[in-house]
C-alpha cells in the first residue's frame, strides 16, 4: 500500500518501487514509468530527479490538450455554471489561437499576442479568458513544464463600472403599468426594485421563502439555464456565491403587494402559474414588453438590481448593509459598483453642513 498521497509501494521482493506521470499524450492522458530502490527515500529522490527530467524532454502535449486535461481534473470540483464559463473560454478562445502548439513553446510574447486577439472583448472578458488559461499554465509549471512565462503579461484595463438605474420619474412609470391582479408574475418587478434580487433569485423564489410573520424573505436558491448532455435546461441551483444565500427584510410597501399576489398564486413559486419555475428569458421578456408598455428606456432586467441599489443610497443606506441584502461577497464590490452614486450622496450629505455661528 503507498504511503499517504504519494505513489510509492514496497513490493514483495522488498524492493520499493514509485509510479510518476512522465509525459501527457496529445489527448491530455498521463503516460505514467517506474523507478525502483531498496529504500523509500532512495525511490522519491529518483521519482523526482526523473520526473523533472521527462518534463522537460517531453514536448508533445500541446497547450490546448493539457487545458483540457486541467478542464477534465477540475470537473466536480467547482459549480457546473463556471465549468461551462471555462468551456466556452476554451472553445471559443484558447483552442482556435493555440491549436497544435506545444505546451514548452508557449512564451511571453505569444500569450502577448494572445491577450491582443481578444481586443474585440470587454477588458472583463479578456481578463477571465487569462485568468484561467493562467490557472492551467501554473499547474504546467508545478510539474515543470514550463516557467511563469505570463508573469508581466499586460492585460486591459476594467472600464469604470457605473451601473446604469432608472430616474425615479421612470421608476414611477413602470411602478405605474404594473398590473398585478391580471398578470401576477409581474410581483416580480417590484421584487427586484424593492428587494435587489437578482433574475434567476426572484425566478427561482418559492412562497415558502416569504416569512409573513417575521417579514423576511430568504433567498437560497437560483434558476439557471444551462446546457447538459448538449441540452438546454432550466435547472434549479445553488446561489452565485456562499455570500448569495441570505435572509432579506421586507420593506411595508412589498409586503403589502406579495400578500395581495399570493392570494392569486396557484403555484409554489412565487412567479409561476403552474409547478414549474420560471425561465429567467420568460422574465426578461416580459420586462422589456413592460417597458414599452410604460413608454421608458430599455435597459437590462437587472437594472432593476440596481436601480433598488441607487434608491437605497439615496435614502441613506450604509455600504456595509446594502453589500449583504445585495449578497455581495464584501462591501468593497458594492463600493466598486457603485461609486458614482455613492459620490452624489456624499455631497448631498455634505452640503447638511452649516456654520455654527451667523
Amino acid at each position: 500500500m503507498s504511503r499517504k498521497g504519494e505513489n510509492i509501494y514496497k513490493r514483495r521482493d522488498k524492493r520499493w518501487e514509485g509510479r510518476y506521470i512522465a509525459s501527457y499524450g496529445a489527448n491530455g492522458r498521463a503516460r505514467y514509468k517506474s523507478v525502483y530502490g531498496k529504500s523509500y527515500t532512495e525511490v522519491k529522490m529518483k521519482m523526482k530527479n526523473h520526473s523533472l527530467e521527462d518534463n522537460k524532454k517531453s514536448a508533445d502535449i500541446s497547450l490546448a490538450a493539457w487545458v483540457k486535461k486541467c478542464l477534465r481534473l477540475r470537473d466536480g470540483s467547482i459549480k457546473a455554471s463556471t465549468m461551462q464559463v471555462y468551456e466556452r473560454y476554451f472553445n471559443n478562445y484558447i483552442n482556435p489561437f493555440f491549436g497544435e502548439m506545444p505546451l514548452q513553446k508557449t512564451t511571453k510574447a505569444i500569450l502577448r499576442e494572445f491577450v491582443g486577439s481578444l481586443s474585440a472583448l470587454s477588458p472583463s472578458t479578456v481578463r477571465g479568458i487569462f485568468s484561467f488559461l493562467r490557472e492551467c499554465l501554473r499547474d504546467a509549471e508545478n510539474e515543470g513544464y514550463i516557467s511563469a512565462v505570463w508573469s508581466g503579461v499586460q492585460l486591459p484595463k476594467p472600464r469604470k463600472n457605473e451601473a446604469p438605474a432608472f430616474s425615479r420619474s421612470e421608476q414611477a412609470k413602470i411602478e405605474k403599468s404594473l398590473n398585478i391582479a391580471e398578470n401576477p408574475n409581474e410581483i416580480g418587478i417590484l421584487i427586484c426594485l424593492y428587494a435587489g434580487l437578482r433574475i434567476g433569485e426572484v425566478c427561482g423564489l418559492r412562497w415558502t421563502d416569504i416569512d409573513f410573520d417575521t417579514n423576511y424573505m430568504t433567498i437560497s436558491r437560483t434558476a439557471q439555464r444551462m446546457t447538459v448532455n448538449g441540452k438546454s435546461e432550466l435547472l434549479e441551483l445553488p446561489p452565485k456565491s456562499e455570500s448569495s444565500y441570505r435572509k432579506i427584510p421586507i420593506p411595508p410597501c412589498l409586503l403589502e403587494q406579495l400578500t395581495a399576489a399570493k392570494k392569486l398564486s396557484t403555484s409554489e413559486y412565487v412567479l409561476s402559474t403552474d409547478s414549474h419555475i420560471m425561465d429567467p428569458r420568460t422574465f426578461q421578456y416580459q420586462y422589456k414588453k413592460l417597458t414599452e408598455r410604460a413608454g421608458v428606456r430599455y435597459l437590462n432586467a437587472h437594472t432593476l438590481r440596481h436601480t433598488f441599489s441607487v434608491r437605497a443610497l439615496e435614502l441613506g443606506f450604509d455600504v456595509k448593509t446594502l453589500s449583504e441584502i445585495l449578497g455581495h461577497a464584501d462591501a468593497s464590490v458594492t463600493l466598486k459598483i457603485y461609486a458614482h452614486s455613492l459620490d452624489e450622496h456624499k455631497r448631498k450629505s455634505m452640503e447638511k453642513f452649516q456654520l455654527m455661528t451667523p
